[in-house]
């Protein structure tokens, strides 16, 4: 019996070209659409203070410096207080709105006296806006161009202090 070549190998084979125009003009028509519908939203960081270990340690080795008081600035919904390792430096009340100038003014005043302290505690109430907290943490760091208190913790659960 003799060897007889299959049908298919004889057959003239075509070279298929893919049609890829519907599939870019889909995507020249849904890219646009996309960037048009999408939101864009400006993003901005608040750097925080976390205090590590190791710094907490060197702070209770160290005695006698500058840096040993506790700086905190309290809001609540209806005041604002700045304490000084429980001593209340600056209370005031926020009927009309923050006292963000007075605030940087203490804060400034305790810079001049303390040149070497860099860290501050803000305490929150929970019901504050965000918009406040950021406000509070600016008047914190910076009163003008001169850097005040710029490692800031956040706390929670403010007690009224009287």
């Amino acid at each position: 019996m003799a060897f007889k070549p299959s049908h298919r190998r004889s057959r003239p084979s075509y070279i298929l070209d893919l049609n890829i125009a519907p599939l870019l003009s889909l995507f020249v028509a849904l890219i646009p659409m996309l960037l048009l519908t999408a939101m864009f939203q400006k993003v901005g960081i608040v750097n925080l203070y976390l205090p590590t270990l190791e710094e907490a340690l060197l702070q209770e080795n160290t005695g006698g410096t500058s840096k040993d008081f506790t700086l905190a600035v309290s809001v609540t919904l209806n005041r604002l207080t700045l304490l000084k390792d429980q001593e209340v430096l600056l209370a005031e009340d926020i009927g009309d709105g923050l006292a963000l100038d007075m605030l940087a003014e203490e804060l400034a005043a305790l810079k001049d006296r303390f040149p070497d302290k860099r860290d501050a505690v803000l305490l929150l109430d929970g019901e504050i806006l965000y918009e406040t907290i950021i406000d509070v943490m600016d008047a914190m760091r910076i009163a003008g161009d001169r850097e005040l208190f710029p490692e800031i913790s956040l706390a929670d659960r403010v007690r009224e202090v009287n």
